[in-house]
């Protein structure tokens, strides 16, 4: 359930054209991309985690990511082109997301990202991280804090009230999703206590105690940021190049 302390939270200011007439014609025929687009491939984890990438990348990479969290939409932005359009699509590296749930504000992104189909969830990602400094933030209607205050005993349509307050509705209306489909996915309470446990569990036996956190390989990095986490997978890269070639499933 939605706390009290989100609009507390709010409230303290946490969130506080065409071409030239000179160019040339484009040519008739562009050389095909070798291999598949492991970007395109989406997988899930026995623990139902999507994953997107070759299966048999000899580098995994899974992080854990508060959709509150400016680090983490700084990460998605500057890992966008080298991590998912290069060593990703290149069937080196994949990654898997978990939502960790930093505040109990998370919980509204988080069901909102998961909503739908499982390729779905990283493109919802993106959006809501490029997005975030448009939506986390307190509401243009000062009443907001009591509406959310009234819907405590309702959590469900307290998280409606939340996403449409903070514009995350229309976020997502712009990705195709309908608004019953929405009202389904923030009424899911199986998810969400899915969502807690994963949390708790990242917290107590991963050792997660922040956000952006990253394992390469199943193992805790203590960075926490795109330039700091690359030089690590290239060195996993590295060493899985000495140990053994990359095998590419067909999909």
């Amino acid at each position: 359930m939605i706390k009290k302390t989100i609009a507390g939270v709010l409230t303290a200011g946490l969130l506080i054209s065409g071409a030239p007439a000179t160019a040339k014609p484009a040519p008739r025929h562009k050389t095909a991309v070798a291999g598949p687009r492991w970007d395109r491939t989406i997988t899930m984890t026995a623990d139902g985690f999507p994953v997107m990438g070759n299966p048999d990348a000899p580098v995994k990479v899974v992080e854990f990511i508060s959709y509150t969290c400016s680090h983490c939409a700084e990460f998605s932005k500057e890992s966008k082109i080298p991590l998912d359009a290069g060593l990703v699509r290149k069937g080196k590296v994949s990654v898997e997301l978990r939502p960790f749930i930093r505040i109990s504000l998370d919980e509204v992104p988080a069901l909102l990202a998961l909503c739908g189909r499982n390729d779905q969830y990283f493109g919802n990602t993106a959006a809501l991280l490029a997005a975030q400094g448009t939506w986390f933030k307190a509401p243009a209607d000062p009443g907001y804090q009591a509406r959310w205050q009234a819907l405590e005993s309702k959590p469900a349509e307290q998280r409606m009230a939340v996403a449409k307050d903070m514009g995350l509705y229309k976020l997502m209306l712009g990705r195709g999703y309908t608004a019953a489909a929405l009202d389904t996915c923030l009424s899911d309470q199986t998810k969400l206590d899915w969502l807690t446990k994963q949390t708790e569990y990242a917290g107590n036996t991963v050792g997660v105690v922040g956000t952006p956190s990253f394992l390469i390989n199943g193992v805790l990095q203590d960075v926490y940021g795109w330039p700091e986490l690359a030089p690590r997978i290239n060195a996993a890269l590295a060493t899985a190049s000495t140990a053994r070639p990359i095998i590419a499933r067909s999909r």
